[in-house]
Formats: C-alpha cells, structure tokens, sequence
C-alpha cells in the first residue's frame, strides 16, 4: 500500500496581477506532497522529525509547546532564508533523497486560474478546491495503478464544515469516476484529514508545497524573484516526481509536467523567455483575455 500526504500550494483565491492592490497572491491552486510506501511512512517521519529539530533546534526549545512546532513551507522557502541558510537546501535535498531511497516520489497537481475577479472569471475558491482535489486523487489513484499498489491519502486539516463538505463530493467523485477507469478502485478512502501540528510527515508535505509554489510562479510570473529554484534545486532533485505531477495551463500550451517545475523558463518561439505564454505573446495574450472574460469559460 501506498501513502500520499499532501497539503496545498499556491493561493485559492482569484488573482489579477502581481501589482493588483487585492488579487496579487499566486496565479495557481493546487496539491503537492509525497507519496511513499506505507512500509516505509514511519521511518521517514522519524527522518524528518530528526532533520527538523537539528535545523530548528533553537526556535524548537524556546516554543511554548516543543512537540507541536512547525517551520511552514512558505517562511521555509523565502528568499531570505534559502539565500541566507544554505543548510536549508542541503536539508531537503537530503531528505528527497531519503524519499527516493525508500520508495517515495514528490508529487504535485495545480491549475493556473483564470485571471480576474471572481465576477469576471465566474470562478470561485471551492471551484478551484473541488477542481483541483479531484483531479489531484485521479493522478494519484493513475500512479498507484502503475505501482501496483492500493492507496491513503492524508491531507492537512481544515475547518470541520469544509472538511464534510469535500469529504461528499470526494465520495461522489470516486464512485462515478470508478464506473469508467479501474484504478480508482485502488484509492481506500476519500482523502482524510490529519493537524500537521501533530504528524511530521504532513509538515514534510507542507515542506514540498512551499517549494512547488515558488517553482510555480517562477514559471507563470516575468518578474518573480524566484529565480533560485532552478539553481539550488533543480540540479539536485530533477526526477525525483512523480510522472502523474502537471500544472495546468490555460488558454495555451504546454502544461508543466514534473520536474519541468524546476528548469529554467521554457523555450518559446525560439526564445528564452519568462514566465507564461499567454502573458509574453501579444496575439496569444489578446486570446487568452478574450478566453477569461467569456462567460462560458470553465476550468
């Protein structure tokens, strides 16, 4: 059996621009994390745990509750500290490589959302959550199939109303999709939520959600200042997710498909270029603005 612990990335919220007075947060939504044999799950908890506090180990002591501490991915992967604390790029390298050795692979799943306001896109944050967490289990239930293995998903808690309200539509998901592609038989449960105050491995899968959100925006954002992911980890982690992990691009092509994540931007048009095409090319831009103000369009 396989485990995938998984938290989310990105922002689920609308987003305009990085210089939008509201909307500026993250242009994708989506799930990363790890998926890594059951067998093998505690083992690299204890690892992780055993990495956290040696690299935290002040922050950790001086806490009013020690056992329930957590560094977030996001404060994990700034620039200041990944630029300031080398040691930090050493320490979750090291661990993708402990991953790997156990049988594991990083994962992720994003869509790029539309850009506009709510109004204008007509799409919401539990569009984009459902959207998103359905195809996220198909690409986990396809990567299980290939290993020949059932599969638990463990998910970072949310608020109890929104917990239910995903847990029914996850449901529903499974049993109409299992009429029509087998390996959703693999998945046991609907995703299953855990505080990643008290497990070390969803705070691992925080860990890859921080680095997969700044990839991202590197990606799809011309002036991110993100441009270390491809220097400091793309050498040291390439093949490392799963083949199933994509960003799904919109109104152009081509998505992001696993450690393409980490490269240098894409080659377009014969061209070394920076961040997404609908957002460089002019034709495909004026496209692109015609596809997100349709009120036909859908993710």
């Amino acid at each position: 059996m396989l485990i995938a612990y998984l938290d989310e990335f990105g922002h689920v919220g609308p987003f305009v621009s990085r210089d939008h007075a509201r909307h500026n947060s993250h242009p994708v939504f989506g799930y990363a994390g790890y998926i890594i044999p059951a067998k093998n799950a505690r083992y690299f908890g204890a690892e992780f745990l055993r990495v956290k506090r040696t690299l935290f180990r002040t922050e950790i002591e001086e806490a009013k509750n020690p056992a329930q501490w957590e560094r977030k991915g996001a404060e994990y992967f700034s620039t200041g500290s990944i630029t300031k604390r080398p040691e930090q790029v050493r320490a979750f390298t090291g661990l993708v490589t402990k991953l790997l050795a156990n049988g594991g692979n990083l994962f992720y799943y994003g869509d790029e959302k539309l850009r506009g306001t709510v109004k204008e896109t007509r799409k919401t944050s539990e569009d984009y959550t459902v959207d998103a967490l359905r195809e996220t289990i198909n690409r986990i239930c396809r990567h299980a199939e290939r290993k020949g293995e059932e599969v638990v998903i463990f998910m970072d808690d949310f608020t109890e109303k929104s917990r239910r309200e995903l847990v029914v539509q996850m449901y529903g998901h499974i049993y109409e999709r299992t009429k029509s592609y087998d390996e959703m038989r693999l998945i046991v449960e609907p995703p299953l939520h855990i505080d990643s105050k008290v497990n070390s491995s969803v705070q691992f899968a925080d860990w890859v959600c921080g680095l997969v959100g700044r990839a991202a925006d590197y990606q799809l954002i011309a002036d991110s200042t993100f441009s270390w992911v491809e220097e400091k980890f793309a050498p040291k982690i390439t093949g490392s997710f799963t083949y199933e992990s994509k960003i799904r691009m919109l109104g152009k092509e081509p998505d992001i498909h696993n450690s393409e994540i980490l490269k240098d931007p894409r080659i377009l048009n014969g061209t070394r270029q920076v961040g997404s095409i609908g957002n460089l090319n002019p034709q495909l831009a004026a496209f692109y603005e015609k596809l997100r103000t349709s009120p036909k369009v859908t993710a």
